[in-house]
């Protein structure tokens, strides 16, 4: 379950990182993930499961129609100086960027991953205001000797300035 929730939290927060023009603050990520026939889809936890990672001081993101994943973070004001929020320590570690092209309001990259998850994948990113986006991620590979070939589509919104 924590390793599924890790690959689904890549996806999330790689779009995150290629907005040239995204605004300071509070943002809301929905992403739907797809991973795929040959990798089970991430299970239904019972509230109480729930309740018990919250006190375990755990967090999950909340799922929503069709499955759809949401989740909040804060861009600080030079991450987006920077053009890229803070991402997770092992997306940081595992993935490289490459092949970043900016076009216009349109960002294409490939991502290749070489920790517990290895492969490559194709981002498309389109920033439609700086308090919008939406993106579109596709990564083919491997996790804990599973192959994987996920889809990812995810939009993001700016909540306002302040960070909680």
């Amino acid at each position: 379950m924590r390793k599924l929730l890790a690959v689904a939290a890549v996806c999330l927060v790689l779009p995150l990182g290629v907005s040239a023009g995204m605004k300071p603050g509070q943002w809301e990520v929905t992403s739907k993930v797809d991973l795929g026939k040959n990798m089970p889809q991430i299970p239904q936890l019972t509230p109480q499961q729930i309740e018990q990672m919250r006190q375990l001081g755990i967090e999950l993101p909340s799922i929503g129609p069709g499955g759809a994943i949401s989740m909040q973070t804060c861009v600080s004001q030079k991450d987006a100086e920077n053009g890229y929020p803070p991402m997770d320590e092992r997306v940081q570690r595992d993935c490289k960027v490459q092949d970043l092209k900016r076009n216009g309001k349109r960002t294409t990259l490939k991502v290749v991953c070489n920790g517990e998850m290895q492969g490559t994948g194709d981002v498309e990113f389109i920033e439609n205001s700086p308090e919008h986006y939406s993106s579109k991620f596709h990564l083919v590979g491997t996790t804990h000797g599973r192959s994987i070939d996920m889809n990812n589509s995810a939009e993001g919104r700016w909540l306002g300035p302040t960070c909680k």
